[in-house]
């Protein structure tokens, strides 16, 4: 790999500090783009990337040892340090025969639940010690960084082992009240399946999983929970009703009846959430929230889903917070513009009749 290359991702990098971007993505034939709030960026003054790019990106970013691993499996997932300025987490993956970078910056500071800005029912939900906690969303959403927060606030207040299993580590703990153990896919496990296995019959109270990717993993995850411990799980969908229709469609009758039964029983809560960019800079944090109520236990039993929704609505006394209703504090509180609230809103236009209320 050249100097000048070397120069020029350290360029881009350093660029991406400056300013304040959260993603960059290199794609062969494309310029490097990179996301500022919510803004994709193309950064055309470093030029196009072309295979040669690409394969000196690759080097720089990955360790000799692992070249192999890339060749063989077409993808790769790890944390990188960038001169101890700043770390990210690196995504190698091949499409159309080529391959592809996309790096996501990780904030070397746990924040609190507090400076997240989830509101005080994530309280109740952590002080359970036992069910399934889901944080879901779109990419982007701050899903880390919650789970991240909800750790810590745990590790700082009682005694309980914890483990974290992550694809890969982000941010390493330091043990306090709780012992905390973190172990990564693909390198102290082969999958996420085989590390839920694994820890079934270990001494852990909580456990929590960045990613559920299949069935078998999902089967595991909730056999994990029903078997007495807190498990707190990140999830790829963008509401509370589309992350119940999602889990229980990986599996078929039986099984599928089992699931709800499971989750109906156990449900400590569900918090969905979406990052929106605010007037004055920054991202701020909207919510939709589902809490465990004889009403919603019993729809979710049902797989009577769709009526969450209404549910959700009208069960404000019991912690519940609608996205819309989220949406709508955030913009009386100034944090956003009526005009991104709508963008963002499940139905815009009864949205817009709440905002002119």
């Amino acid at each position: 790999m050249s100097t000048t290359e070397t120069l020029t991702i350290n360029r881009i990098l350093n660029t991406v500090a400056e300013r304040k971007a959260t993603d960059i993505h290199f794609v062969i034939g494309n310029y490097p783009y990179v996301r500022v709030k919510d803004q994709l960026l193309p950064l055309a003054e470093e030029g196009l990337i072309n295979p040669q790019t690409m394969e000196a990106i690759i080097n720089f970013f990955v360790a000799e040892d692992k070249k192999e691993f890339i060749k063989e499996r077409k993808e790769l997932k790890f944390v990188y340090d960038w001169l101890g300025k700043a770390r990210f987490r690196v995504h190698i993956f091949q499409q159309k025969g080529f391959f592809s970078v996309s790096l996501k910056l990780i904030s070397n500071e746990i924040k609190t639940l507090a400076e997240l800005g989830l509101p005080k029912i994530i309280n109740n939900f952590i002080q359970q010690t036992k069910g399934f906690l889901f944080i879901s969303g779109p990419y982007n959403s701050g899903r880390s960084a919650t789970v991240a927060a909800i750790i810590q606030h745990i590790n700082q207040t009682r005694a309980e082992h914890i483990l974290y299993l992550e694809e890969p580590i982000e941010q390493l703990f330091v043990s306090h009240k709780s012992i905390i153990e973190q172990r990564e896919v693909g390198l102290d496990v082969s999958s996420f399946a085989e590390g839920l296995e694994s820890i079934k019959d270990e001494d852990v109270d909580i456990v929590a999983v960045s990613r559920v990717p299949a069935a078998k993993s999902l089967e595991a995850l909730l056999e994990l929970g029903n078997s007495g411990r807190l498990v707190i799980a990140i999830l790829d969908y963008d509401s509370v009703t589309s992350a119940f229709n999602g889990m229980v469609s990986e599996f078929a009758n039986e099984k599928a009846t089992w699931a709800k039964n499971v989750l109906a029983e156990l449900l400590v809560g569900v918090i969905v959430q979406k990052l929106i960019p605010k007037v004055s800079g920054g991202m701020a944090l909207a919510v939709e929230i589902l809490t465990q109520t004889p009403s919603s236990q019993a729809l979710i039993k049902e797989g009577r889903f769709a009526q969450l929704d209404s549910i959700i609505q009208t069960s404000r006394a019991e912690g519940m917070i609608s996205l819309e209703r989220s949406l709508l504090e955030l913009v009386h509180q100034g944090e956003i513009s009526a005009e991104e609230a709508v963008k963002h809103a499940k139905n815009s236009k009864v949205f817009k009749e709440a905002l002119n209320k």
